[in-house]
């Protein structure tokens, strides 16, 4: 690939890249890289000699955008991650959402989110905790977790894995899947019934599959889609004082203030 392919950093004569372009085609072309790239790989792909790549990475590494791994692959570091996804956190629908999340933790008494899906993994554009919360729930916006054992996720997949072939092909894609507690659906033929659910009732749980002691309902958002949700939204609580069975109850007080607040975006 050439190097005005990678972005708009403008070239030199012979081709190379100059100053501030290089660093940002760099930090540019590692946005395809999530599992890292080698410096010779990256070189080959911007045009540009190994010395002059590897001055650009030592530039991203002391502000903190880049980190090298232990196979000395280069990879975008967590800061920058966040640092994008707090400014794409304020946009149009987190924006209109984020109110939404305000009356849902009110009303819950309990930390809700917006999410969307990336691959395997969901990100967290938007989190909401109410007013006197006493327990800090470890999620960050721009943090990460897999799909499969987040309320959010498995709301989010049910609607893109809609038999059990596609599951199968999910679980061997980015398998084998992490168990995060006793209760994490690993298997296709469980996560195949766990998104059926999904599908009939309109909602989705995660029932301490994530975390031990921690629940959650999450909800598809259709905003510009009546098929395929944009993202999902859920009431994350403390399974002691909020048991799974009492949400799934009172799943439609939550469908009534989305839908007063944001129209017909829920099933």
């Amino acid at each position: 690939m050439k190097t005005d392919e990678v972005g708009d950093a403008a070239p030199m004569a012979d081709g190379g890249l100059k100053g501030a372009d290089r660093v940002l085609a760099v930090l540019k072309a590692l946005g395809s890289f999530p599992y890292g790239v080698g410096l010779i790989e990256l070189a080959e792909l911007l045009d540009s000699p190994k010395s002059s790549i590897h001055r650009a990475l030592g530039a991203l590494r002391r502000a903190e955008f880049v980190e090298q791994d232990g196979d000395g692959r280069y990879r975008l570091n967590y800061r920058f991650l966040k640092l994008a996804f707090s400014y794409y956190s304020e946009l149009d629908d987190t924006l209109r959402i984020r109110p939404v999340l305000a009356e849902l933790a009110s009303h819950f008494g309990e930390t809700t989110h917006y999410a969307v899906r990336d691959g395997a993994e969901v990100v967290y554009l938007a989190k909401v905790q109410p007013a006197d919360s006493r327990f800090q729930m470890t999620s960050v916006i721009g943090g990460r977790n897999p799909a499969h054992c987040t309320g959010v996720g498995k709301t989010l997949l049910a609607y893109s894995l809609t038999d059990l072939a596609a599951v199968e092909r999910f679980v061997e894609q980015f398998g084998p899947l992490e168990r995060r507690t006793p209760n994490t659906h690993v298997d296709a033929v469980s996560l195949d019934a766990e998104f059926a659910s999904i599908r009939e009732h309109g909602y989705g749980f995660d029932r301490e599959e994530n975390e031990v002691g921690i629940n959650c309902m999450a909800l598809a958002l259709f905003l510009t889609s009546s098929s395929v949700p944009d993202g999902a939204v859920s009431i994350t609580a403390l399974a002691q004082r909020l048991p799974a069975a009492e949400l799934g109850e009172r799943v439609d007080e939550a469908k009534k203030i989305i839908r007063e607040n944001l129209g017909d975006v829920v099933l």
